[in-house]
């Protein structure tokens, strides 16, 4: 399970996010033609856009997963009639999302406002189903490959527009809403190919109301788990905004939080590999022997995950004084590492999600997520005013880890559980580590040398020694 697991992640990681790791190694090309006020407009409006995006879908993909992992062999017909609901709703949603978008846009860049509504807004209507189910289809077949050219090939297109339209045109903020519209309408061809022709899931626009009112009552408590990666992480530029921070500020906040997206983007990998690995073993029939698999599992991503965002928040000002050309954003990379290092809620996170979403306890899910983004919101009007801009990356950190914890106490957790996963001592861990990283981060190179060679040390003996239990599950 281990090598197949491992080989999974590597084809999402070394064929999908290799365009996005060329999108970081371009930083140093594109951030001489770009300010802090180009960051601040692409960061307020994307913190709209996600919004909306985030109450699109419905919640409707975590019914598509159950369909397909209950009856493999006739998921589609249920597919086809969701994937036909979701692209009428889509129409009608996508002229709201362009009237929004059209009134948020800051002053900064009111000139452009109707383009940027427009090449946010277009995708949205016509290209998020055809998305959602073919990265669906191919992560729960267990065929990773497919997705992962589809994704490399729209993610170099994406990269090379970024840097034609910044680097060359010299269209500031302009040159990413470009390239992100052209991006997607060139993955929407391709999996237009991969899911109808080849797979025959042609959206049923005569659908079945009942069907679609059955999914709903599913779906829809899903929607406040899913704005909570909003409310957490790309809501703070929102709500910069409406405190009227200086768009040059909430520019400064948007390239630190930036790296907490590239390391999310980039152990999406490991959790696409992961989920379905979950759902095995959290069948019913799997039993206790299950349940230890996703624990050895779930230990493993911990571990590798704590690592990972230890050292690269350890060498976070080196990060930014080699990819960030511009003195004035360089001055991010205290924000990047608490940032960063709230991302270790996600191992913990997976293991309790998937036992609920398997065990249809959707309605559940908002107790985890929606209090921890609605309390990131609070706190940061609350804080913001008195702590500066700041304090959005301190709250950021705190409901990252409420999200990858809080699901341990509910009482459906508890009576599916069969395994403990020891979170307190797992969340003691990160805290610990956020703080060593944070007061060590301006040491000099050769003692962050020394120590990151301490650290991968341990970390191989770790799993070495522990060999026999990781390949286990």
């Amino acid at each position: 399970m281990l090598r197949k697991l491992l080989s999974h992640a590597a084809i999402y990681g070394l064929s999908a996010q290799l365009p996005r790791l060329a999108g970081v190694l371009v930083l140093p090309v594109i951030t001489r033609y770009l300010t802090t006020t180009d960051y601040g407009v692409a960061g307020v409006v994307t913190a709209y856009a996600s919004a909306l995006l985030m109450l699109q879908s419905l919640g409707l993909s975590v019914v598509l997963t159950n369909t397909y992992a209950r009856h493999p062999d006739k998921y589609s017909w249920v597919w086809r009639q969701l994937n036909g609901f979701i692209s009428l709703f889509s129409l009608g949603y996508g002229l709201l999302m362009i009237t929004v978008l059209y009134l948020v846009v800051p002053p900064e860049a009111h000139e452009h406002r109707l383009w940027i509504a427009l090449l946010y807004s277009l995708p949205a209507m016509l290209f998020v189903s055809t998305e959602m189910q073919t990265s669906l289809y191919y992560q729960l077949s267990q065929r990773p490959l497919p997705l992962a050219v589809r994704a490399f090939v729209v993610g170099a297109v994406t990269v090379a527009l970024n840097v034609y339209t910044i680097a060359y045109l010299r269209m500031g903020y302009m040159g990413w809403f470009y390239a992100n519209f052209f991006g997607q309408l060139f993955g929407f061809v391709v999996n237009c190919y991969s899911l109808y022709f080849r797979q025959g899931l042609w959206p049923i626009f005569n659908f079945k109301w009942y069907r679609v009112r059955s999914a709903l009552k599913i779906a829809l408590p899903v929607v406040p788990h899913n704005m909570s990666f909003f409310l957490m992480d790309t809501s703070d530029r929102l709500v910069l905004d409406v405190l009227r921070v200086p768009l040059a500020r909430i520019g400064l906040y948007n390239v630190a939080s930036s790296f907490g997206t590239y390391f999310m983007i980039a152990s999406s990998a490991i959790v696409q590999a992961a989920s379905p690995f979950y759902l095995q073993f959290y069948k019913q029939e799997a039993g206790e022997q299950g349940a230890m698999q996703a624990r050895r599992m779930t230990f493993a991503l911990q571990i590798l995950f704590l690592v990972a965002t230890t050292i690269g928040s350890l060498w976070m000002k080196e990060i930014f004084s080699l990819l960030i050309k511009n003195k004035d954003l360089q001055q991010a990379y205290t924000l990047a590492i608490i940032i960063l290092m709230g991302y270790n809620f996600r191992p913990m996170y997976l293991a309790v999600m998937n036992l609920l979403v398997y065990r249809e306890n959707t309605n559940k899910l908002w107790r985890i997520s929606a209090v921890a983004g609605v309390g990131n919101v609070l706190l940061n009007f609350i804080l913001v005013p008195v702590f500066g801009f700041q304090a959005a990356a301190f709250t950021t950190f705190a409901a990252l880890m409420y999200m990858g914890y809080a699901g341990f106490l509910l009482k459906e957790y508890k009576q599916a559980a069969l395994v403990k996963l020891y979170p307190l001592v797992w969340l003691s861990i990160t805290v610990a580590a956020l703080l060593v990283v944070y007061n060590l981060a301006d040491m000099v190179m050769i003692s962050k040398v020394w120590l990151t060679g301490g650290v991968s040390i341990a970390f191989g003996l770790l799993a070495y020694f522990n060999r026999n239990k990781i390949n286990g599950f």
